[in-house]
């Protein structure tokens, strides 16, 4: 493996086993999602659901791993421990691995420059 970056992103992926369809808790989830996009630390979050299981959650990538571990104590992820509609939580903390991220695209904030290149667009992202 490659030299541990300057930058330590880290990846939480949350589940919620839900006792109603994701959708009914996903269509009450705008003010969250403004709520969450103003979290410190936080670079992006996808919604993900599985509607055949009754979950829904997120992945996160965070500027650290100390801003992880602090949204997991935030007033949005309380309340869903408290929602009726919410049988249980799971979570997983992740360091991203930056050099061979780099090399399958993913969305880290340093790369996506590179990507933005002419000659990058030109040359089909490679």
């Amino acid at each position: 493996m490659s030299e541990k970056s300057a930058t330590t992103y880290t990846v939480l992926h949350l589940r919620f086993k839900l006792r109603v369809p994701p959708h009914v808790l996903l269509a009450h989830s705008r003010e969250a999602a403004s709520i969450i996009a103003s979290v410190e630390g936080l670079i992006w979050k996808m919604w993900v659901l599985h509607e055949e299981e009754s979950e829904t959650g997120g992945i996160y990538l965070f500027a650290n791993r100390e801003a992880a571990e602090a949204y997991l104590n935030h007033p949005v992820i309380q309340a869903l421990h408290g929602n009726p509609a919410v049988v249980s939580t799971q979570s997983q903390l992740w360091d991203v691995e930056s050099s061979l991220s780099a090399l399958t695209r993913a969305p880290l904030p340093d790369m996506c420059a590179q990507y933005s290149e002419p000659a990058t667009l030109l040359a089909g992202g490679q």
